[in-house]
């Protein structure tokens, strides 16, 4: 083995070192957007909102939310048969304590559901990963 070799060899160690230490967070991210999906479907806009950050913003079709109360107030729906699901795609993590979630979604009654890209910050508070913001746009059509 060339000497040359070895900077490389410690560099790909190191990115397997990080990743591994990665996947708790990952895991916790998932559990976090996980709870969010159950809330949302069970109709419980105050749980929603406890998966925000406290100065967490949320925006969607219609006006920016920002804090937990204002998110709370965005999130309730009283349509019946109203169903969400959240499907992350990619996770990728920005630092240790920020991470980006990007996700397919699909909400609505039965009859109008919508196809919706999401993007979430999430970000570690206190030992927890919170949503610092949320993006959520209809997907283009072709």
């Amino acid at each position: 083995m060339r000497l040359g070799s070895i900077p490389l060899l410690v560099v790909c160690a190191m990115s397997v070192f990080a990743e591994s230490k990665r996947e708790p967070d990952e895991a916790k991210i998932r559990q976090r957007l996980a709870t969010y999906t159950e809330a949302r479907n069970h109709g419980d806009a105050h749980a929603e909102a406890l998966c925000y950050t406290e100065d967490g913003d949320f925006r969607s079709f219609g006006p920016p939310s920002r804090g937990r109360a204002e998110i709370e107030k965005a999130l309730a729906v009283s349509v019946s048969g109203y169903a969400f699901s959240l499907t992350i795609e990619s996770l990728r993590f920005l630092d240790s304590k920020v991470a980006i979630a990007d996700a397919h979604v699909i909400a609505g009654p039965p009859e109008h559901k919508i196809d919706m890209l999401g993007s979430y910050v999430m970000v570690m508070q206190g030992g927890t990963w919170l949503i610092g913001a949320a993006r959520i746009a209809r997907t283009q059509g072709p």
